[in-house]
């Protein structure tokens, strides 16, 4: 996108516009939060309501339905009573990866604990573990791998910040304080290998046989 800041700010009047008081926080994340964005990339809105049922998830995508990047836009969507009671892992990445671009006064997106970073690094192992195993055993479709390897990222993202207390958003950075496997790992390829699966479900593996990974 040639001006994501005209389209964020465009963005933010609407969802004033249409949800007035009721919008409590609008972020974005992903990779135009990280700076890593291609022309072609997803715009990744974080959008935090009072309330967040059918009447307002109508008007949201109405919303939507009115910008001309609409195949663009994914996101997040929730009420705060909703995020509130998210799983713990999984909030603390949301959290992490999304840019604050207006938070209403008097809300606070919830806060997070060492321990929830260190679920977020077992869980993500644990998924790994199981859908690269799944694709050695029965579709060896390597080029399933790109989306395991692109979920993997995140996991090197967060184990690096519960052992070390650094968050580093963009990927690219973070390939400078990871170790071999895990610049393998944080690689972007075209083709991937069977090879790339066993170091990819052997990191994993190491991940969830130490429980936390915590020494």
């Amino acid at each position: 996108m040639s001006d994501l800041d005209s389209f964020l700010e465009r963005f933010r009047l609407e969802l004033s516009h249409r949800f007035g008081s009721d919008l409590l926080f609008f972020g974005i994340q992903g990779s135009h939060a990280r700076g890593e964005a291609g022309p072609d990339s997803d715009i990744d809105p974080v959008v935090i309501l009072s309330e967040c049922s059918k009447r307002e998830l109508r008007i949201y995508s109405e919303l939507l339905d009115s910008f001309e990047e609409r195949d663009l836009i994914c996101g997040f969507t929730a009420s705060a009573s909703q995020l509130q009671a998210w799983d713990r892992a999984d909030r603390v990445q949301l959290i992490l990866d999304t840019k604050p671009l207006y938070t209403a006064e008097g809300y606070r997106l919830p806060s997070y604990t060492a321990d929830d970073v260190s679920l977020a690094v077992l869980q993500g192992a644990c998924a790994l573990t199981h859908a690269v195993s799944h694709n050695i055993l029965h579709e060896r479709d390597w080029q399933l791998l790109k989306g395991q390897f692109k979920a993997a990222r995140f996991v090197v993202r967060m184990k690096h910040l519960r052992d070390t207390g650094n968050y580093i958003a963009a990927f690219r950075e973070l390939a400078c304080h990871a170790d071999d496997r895990e610049k393998q790992i944080l690689a972007v390829k075209e083709a991937y290998t069977e090879d790339d699966a066993w170091l990819l479900f052997e990191w994993a593996s190491e991940l969830v046989a130490a429980g936390t990974g915590k020494k």
